[in-house]
C-alpha cells in the first residue's frame, strides 16, 4: 500500500511539470532594443521547481514562459505596463518603459502547495543580467503554437492584488517601483 502510494505521489509530482511553448533556437539574439521599443528580458536563473513552468504576460497578453535556468526576450512598446508572472499565485512588475533602454527582471521563486509560486520580480543591472544569463538557457516562442492569453478575471485579481501590496507595504516595492532600465 506505502509504494503504490508514493508511487502515485511521484506521478503525480511528475506531470505537475507542464511542457513548455518554448523552443531553443541555434543561437541567442543579441540582447538590443529597437529605437522605437524597450527591450525586456525575463531571467529565472536558479533550479529550484525547475520542470515547472512559469507563464508570463505583458498586460494580459502571452509573452512567454520560464523554467529552470532560462531567460527569454520581448520588446514592449513605450508606456506603463504589467508584466504578470502566474503560477500558483501571481507576482507582478508595474513599469514604465522608455524606447531604446533594456530592462532586466529576476523571476523569484519559492515552494507552493501544489506547484512552486513566483515570489516575484527583481530589477538587475545590465551586469548582473549578464552574469546570470551565462548559466541559464535562451528560449523563444514555438511560432508553430498558438498562446493563451490570461484570463480577464485573473489578470485584474493580479494588478488589484498587486496594488493593494504595494499600499499596504510600499518600502517592499520601492527598488522595483524606482527601476528605469538601463
Amino acid at each position: 500500500m506505502k509504494r503504490a502510494l508514493m508511487v502515485t505521489i511521484c506521478i503525480a509530482l511528475l506531470t505537475g511539470c507542464a511542457t513548455t511553448q518554448m523552443i531553443k533556437p541555434e543561437q541567442p539574439p543579441e540582447l538590443a532594443a529597437k529605437p522605437d521599443s524597450a527591450l525586456l528580458v525575463i531571467i529565472r536563473d536558479t533550479f529550484l521547481g525547475g520542470g515547472i513552468v512559469f507563464w508570463n504576460y505583458l498586460d494580459g497578453k502571452f509573452i512567454g514562459e520560464t523554467m529552470g535556468k532560462s531567460y527569454f526576450i520581448t520588446h514592449v512598446p513605450p508606456g506603463r505596463h504589467y508584466v504578470v508572472a502566474a503560477t500558483e499565485n501571481t507576482g507582478i512588475a508595474d513599469l514604465d518603459f522608455q524606447a531604446g533602454r533594456h530592462y532586466f527582471l529576476r523571476q523569484g521563486i519559492a515552494m507552493g502547495v501544489w506547484r512552486a509560486r513566483t515570489s516575484g520580480f527583481f530589477p538587475m543591472t545590465a551586469v548582473d543580467a549578464e552574469k546570470a544569463i551565462k548559466s541559464c538557457t535562451y528560449m523563444e516562442l514555438d511560432s508553430s503554437k498558438t498562446f493563451p492569453d490570461m484570463e480577464p478575471a485573473l489578470y485584474q485579481k493580479a494588478i488589484e492584488e498587486y496594488h493593494a501590496g504595494v499600499k499596504e507595504n510600499p518600502e517592499g516595492y520601492k527598488e522595483l517601483l524606482e527601476y528605469k532600465g538601463e
